[in-house]
């Protein structure tokens, strides 16, 4: 469904920022004295709370791997926090060229886990190229500006994230006309998300989650309803694990209802995040996201892709470039380790799935909203943006 898309205004809207308030659930944490790092093992959820230590390069890329963390924005931050701790570990100096190729090497490494989700290609990227104009400052200049930068990129996401909310809140009350009744009242919405997007599946509020709890607090938000992500349940062990904890009034249901539902409870608006966008709109996140669109197309109501820039593919004219991770069959033969099915079922079990851009109906980012056609406009090849950024 296509709907004008509007851009908060900070010379006439309002938003009190969230950027520093301490998150209810933290999916990671990290202590950058003594440069140690744990995840919280989300395939224990929600039975168990459990934060497993990275000590090494192999434990950030199992960490990743096996989905003890998972979410592109979170995937992003253990990886670049593992390189960190990789280094710190290391006590040798070597030379420059050394470190650079080490650098370049482990980058690769932790890419390789799970290669669906761009957000950590980019600030791979980053990395490299600005450990490239530090060549000429000595290896321990050096070391020292990766471990700077790194320190700096982190806490850049949570400022990205607070203009993210901002932006989508303000677009997806624009987009449902919900902003307020006659008398001044506030109206509130039913949303439909799929798979898990919010402060467990990044090192700040969230995307598309995050809007939710957003729309909650700000009293805009009658139902949650929570697909619960077959084969590897985020929907219904993690989202609804982040709702309930945060008093959101939420209805888990199965993803082959999301049509029945969205008629049933007259659902305004579905939100989702994103793995990887390309130029055109294409969108690969969780499968079922392609799905749900088709869904919200079907239904006329606006189907809008919650994500931060940095998942952007700036150098992907289509979603046909996009590699689709494949997960082993057992996640979609077995349930708490008893199969299911019968012995040797062939499987098909991607990942993720690539909602077409033209039923996406708009992608709200931290630098603003926008639609599938002014994607290609807006970023360039080389992953800079071309004009201005919409923040105000």
């Amino acid at each position: 469904m296509k709907v004008k898309l509007e851009n908060f205004d900070s010379n006439i809207h309002q938003w009190k920022s969230v950027a520093k308030e301490p998150l209810p659930l933290k999916a990671h944490q990290f202590d950058p004295e003594k440069c140690t790092l744990s995840v919280l093992d989300q395939r224990l959820l929600p039975s168990r709370s459990v934060y497993v230590p990275i000590r090494s390069l192999n434990d950030g890329f199992d960490a990743i791997k096996q989905m003890k963390v998972r979410g592109a924005p979170l995937i992003a931050t253990v990886g670049m926090l593992t390189l960190l701790v990789e280094q710190s570990r290391k006590n040798v100096i070597g030379d420059v060229e050394a470190c650079l190729k080490e650098l370049e090497q482990n980058c690769s490494f932790l890419l390789s886990a799970r290669p669906t989700a761009i957000n950590l290609s980019n600030g791979f990227s980053e990395l490299r190229e600005y450990a490239k104009g530090l060549k000429g400052a000595g290896v321990i200049k050096l070391k020292i500006g990766i471990r700077n930068f790194i320190l700096e990129w982190q806490a850049r996401e949570r400022m990205e994230n607070d203009l993210l909310l901002r932006n989508s809140i303000h677009a997806v009350l624009s987009a449902t006309r919900n902003l307020e009744t006659d008398n001044g009242e506030k109206k509130r919405l039913v949303a439909i998300t799929i798979c898990n997007t919010g402060q467990l599946a990044t090192s700040s509020f969230g995307t598309a989650l995050g809007v939710i709890l957003m729309l909650h607090r700000l009293g805009h938000l009658k139902l949650a309803l929570v697909l619960e992500t077959r084969p590897y349940n985020q929907g219904s062990r993690l989202t609804s694990y982040e709702l309930k904890k945060g008093g959101v009034p939420f209805l888990l249901i199965a993803d082959s209802a999301a049509a029945a539902a969205i008629r049933h409870f007259k659902v305004d608006v579905a939100l989702a995040g994103a793995d990887q966008v390309a130029l055109n709109g294409d969108t690969a996140n969780k499968i079922g996201t392609y799905s749900l669109a088709i869904c919200a197309h079907h239904h006329k109501i606006p189907f809008f892709i919650v994500t931060p820039v940095a998942s952007v593919n700036t150098k992907l004219e289509s979603g046909d470039g996009i590699h689709i991770e494949e997960r082993p069959s057992k996640e979609l033969t077995h349930w708490a380790g008893i199969a299911h099915c019968p012995t040797n079922c062939p499987v098909w079990n991607p990942a993720f799935d690539i909602a077409p851009g033209n039923l996406i109906s708009g992608f709200l980012t931290d630098r603003g909203n926008f639609s599938s056609d002014q994607l290609l406009s807006i970023f360039s090849v080389n992953g800079e943006s071309n004009g201005e950024s919409k923040e105000n």
